[in-house]
């Protein structure tokens, strides 16, 4: 079910929330968070609630979908909202907030009458994250803050300046894409000869987010000097970590979903390595609620430098 409100207020929006529910059949128990979801426009926020909608069937929530003022100087101040309960949001209950005309000046305002209460709060910019998400209006409302450099096709400034402003709680979808790389690659580690790593090649795209962090991530655990090349492909493409015995190689051709595992002495072996959609990434993200310190280190790392070039 879904209701269209126009000139209202929060307070109004939580009221007619309680009453489609009801109306719908739908209950409010067993949403274990409240996930707020900031997209750039109307086009936009679609593909972003699909996600969230996907991800709310492992991490069943209240979605707030809110849109920026982007008239701030209109004539006059007013709030438009969508509401969807039922078949329309899946398990979810999605909220979406429009203010116009400058009611968005104040947006934890909008927001505070709007979440569960006694449930954490995530916050997810699916395109435009501020530089210093923690000390953001609507960042200082959550203790998780998901930041989305995929978005961005020069990833390396926005990086920077993520990692120049970390706060424990931070994190980025490009980290929860490079899960299955770093866990493959650990478990070649983690078998004999057990070799010292003497360099590592990191073949991936340059614009993409997921490249250098993985490569700062292999820097910062193993020690040693990391290149990286550019692919043609979407995110990354190879891995070499280079060795006495021989190379141990992860290597997903550009196209494919699966990867070639290469070790010396032994047969070549195909994983799933799929190129993780973002419902998959934010189910991920939502798993755990206190502070992803790996993701911490290595973002300031790569802010210090810790990948030669960068």
């Amino acid at each position: 079910m879904i209701l269209h409100l126009t000139s209202t207020t929060s307070a109004d929006v939580a009221a007619e929330l309680d009453s489609l529910r009801d109306m719908s059949g739908s209950v409010a128990l067993g949403k274990v968070l409240t996930l707020i979801v900031i997209a750039r426009n109307n086009e936009s926020i679609e593909a972003a609630l699909d996600a969230a909608d996907g991800a709310s069937l492992s991490h069943p929530c209240r979605i707030i979908a809110y849109l920026p003022d982007r008239q701030p100087d209109a004539h006059e101040a007013t709030l438009s909202a969508e509401l969807r309960v039922g078949g329309e949001a899946g398990v979810s209950e999605v909220i979406i907030l429009r203010p116009e005309g400058g009611a968005g000046t104040d947006p934890a305002s909008l927001l505070l009458p709007l979440l569960l209460p006694d449930t954490p709060v995530v916050v997810w910019w699916s395109e435009d994250a501020p530089t210093n998400p923690a000390m953001d209006p609507i960042g200082q409302l959550a203790q998780r803050r998901i930041t989305n450099s995929i978005a961005n096709t020069n990833p390396v400034p926005v990086l920077k300046e993520l990692a120049t402003n970390y706060t424990p709680g931070d994190t980025d979808m490009s980290w929860a894409g490079c899960t299955l790389w770093r866990g493959y690659l650990a478990a070649m580690l983690d078998e004999p000869p057990y070799e010292q790593v003497e360099s590592v090649e990191v073949q991936g795209s340059l614009e993409h987010a997921s490249t250098y962090l993985i490569s700062a991530w292999l820097r910062l655990r193993l020690d040693v000097p990391v290149s990286i090349t550019n692919s043609e492909g979407y995110g990354l493409e190879k891995v070499t970590m280079k060795r006495a015995s021989g190379d141990l190689v992860l290597h997903r051709e550009v196209g494919e979903t699966a990867a070639l595992l290469r070790r010396p002495g032994r047969a070549d072996q195909r994983v799933n390595l799929e190129t993780r959609t973002q419902e998959h990434r934010l189910i991920e993200e939502l798993q755990r609620l206190d502070p992803d310190v790996a993701y911490g280190h290595v973002l300031e790392a790569f802010g210090d430098g810790i990948v030669d070039g960068y």
